[in-house]
Formats: structure tokens, sequence, C-alpha cells
């Protein structure tokens, strides 16, 4: 019986140990391997059915692409700084594109209008795109330069700040 005590107390200790490990790091720093690799290329359909539209139709700009879902709580917080940035930048050579992620078109283009989200919106019905840009789930970011690679990810919601150096770090890269 005191055999069976000792196992459980250890088992539980490790298990407090690793997971306090594991919580130290900040999920936004996590590196993956999709970080410095071209950008996975896609051509999805607009929320609103006006078309489609491709990755490779917006080369030779700054791109940011943000995952996100009307059921995304985080989504939701996230949002006021995406559309302030993107009237900071909406006349410039930056194109904000929102991925909707794994929901119905209905939901996402009625979260779109009622959150101001003035960008281009496209339907990620079956989760292909976000899967081959390994995401965990929404919001996630990615700032694609001119060249076509990933130059960051931010897993979770954005501020304001990180959005804009996320931008300006590959406008200054892209003017040299």
């Amino acid at each position: 019986m005191m055999v069976v005590r000792v196992a459980i107390v250890v088992a539980l200790l490790g298990l407090v140990i690793t997971l306090g490990l594991a919580f130290r790091r900040d999920p936004h720093d996590i590196r993956t391997g999709t970080v410095g690799k071209p950008a996975p290329a896609f051509t999805l359909q607009r929320l609103d059915g006006s078309g489609d539209v491709a990755l490779a139709d917006l080369s030779g700009k700054v791109v940011v692409v943000n995952f996100f879902a009307s059921w995304c709580l985080p989504c939701t917080e996230e949002n006021p700084a995406l559309v302030r940035v993107y009237e900071r930048y909406r006349s410039s050579n930056v194109v904000m594109l929102g991925v909707n992620y794994q929901e119905s078109r209905e939901n996402g283009l009625a979260y779109v209008r009622r959150m101001g989200m003035g960008w281009t919106t496209v339907a990620d019905t079956d989760g292909r795109v976000a899967l081959s840009y390994g995401v965990f789930g929404p919001p996630e970011t990615f700032f694609i330069g001119p060249d076509g690679v990933i130059a960051g990810r931010h897993i979770g919601p954005i501020d304001e700040a990180t959005l804009v150096t996320g931008i300006e770090t590959l406008r200054t890269r892209a003017a040299r």
C-alpha cells in the first residue's frame, strides 16, 4: 500500500514539473518549420462569394494572413487591432487576408460584417490551408514577405504594435 502511495506522489510530482517547464515558454515565440520557408500556395473562395483569391496573385507585396473564426473569442479580442492596422496600410503595398477557419461561409461572413473587417476574407472550410501552414487553431497570424517567404508567425491574439512591427520589418527589407 505504501509503495502505491509513493508511486502516485512521484508520478504527480513528475507531471507538475513537466507542466511547469512547458508553460514557462511564451506560446507566441514557438518556432515552427514554416518560418523562413516559402508560404504554401493556395486559392480560396472569398467569403462573400465574389470569386477566388490566390496567394500567388499577391506576390511582390507584404501579406498578413490571419486565420480566424466567429466562434473564437481571442479572434474577437484581437479584431480592433487588425481593423486599425488595416486602415493604416490599406493604400500601401501591404495586403491583409483573413482566412476563415473551419466553419460555414454564412457564419464567417456574418462575423466579418459584424466586426467591420474591410480586408479580403476567404473560406478555408475544410481546414486544408490551415493545415499546410501548421495552424494549431485560431487566431494565428503569418507575415509573408514580397518574396513569398514566411518571415514571422504569431500564435494567439495579436496586438497592434506586433502587427506594425512585423509589417514595417518586411517593408524595410523590401525597400533595400
